[in-house]
């Protein structure tokens, strides 16, 4: 299902340093399995799962998921960063809403989604809420959500 050979990034700095974040990465994943990548703070966890969320691009190698060259932003991936990242403007329903807004799938089952999510989460009756009347774990299971919520 997911397929990784000899994957590698590189950052470049503002003032042109490289930092390599990942080098020479082979993994196969099967479909339905359950994996969990660890490693020291710094060692590329981050930067691997935004390749495979297509948010980056690798630097060599390449990333396949179903087959398929991972090119682009995937619709079929959704992604909660180490910070909730909401935005600040909008209620948690319309945060948890925002992908299904960008792939114009707005609708009744999409708000149902939405809503069923944040009771499974623990926030039932908080959909209309603002993030900063959250606590930090609130706002990171709102954000779980919003990963979760284009199924």
């Amino acid at each position: 299902m997911i397929s990784l050979r000899d994957l590698g990034h590189t950052y470049v700095t503002d003032a042109g340093a490289r930092i390599e974040a990942l080098r020479g990465v082979t993994l196969d994943i099967a479909a339905n399995s359950f994996v969990a990548i660890v490693g020291a703070s710094g060692c590329g966890k981050s930067t691997m799962l935004r390749l495979l969320a297509g948010l980056e691009r690798p630097t060599s190698g390449s990333l396949k998921i179903g087959g398929e060259e991972v090119t682009a932003p995937r619709q079929d991936i959704g992604i909660a960063f180490q910070a909730p990242t909401l935005l600040p403007w909008a209620n948690v329903l319309k945060n948890v809403l925002f992908p299904m807004r960008l792939m114009r799938r707005l609708g009744p089952d999409a708000e149902k989604r939405a809503r069923d999510l944040l009771t499974l989460a623990g926030l039932d009756g908080f959909a209309d809420k603002m993030p900063h009347e959250l606590s930090g774990g609130m706002q990171q299971r709102v954000a779980i959500c919003r990963a979760l919520v284009h199924d």
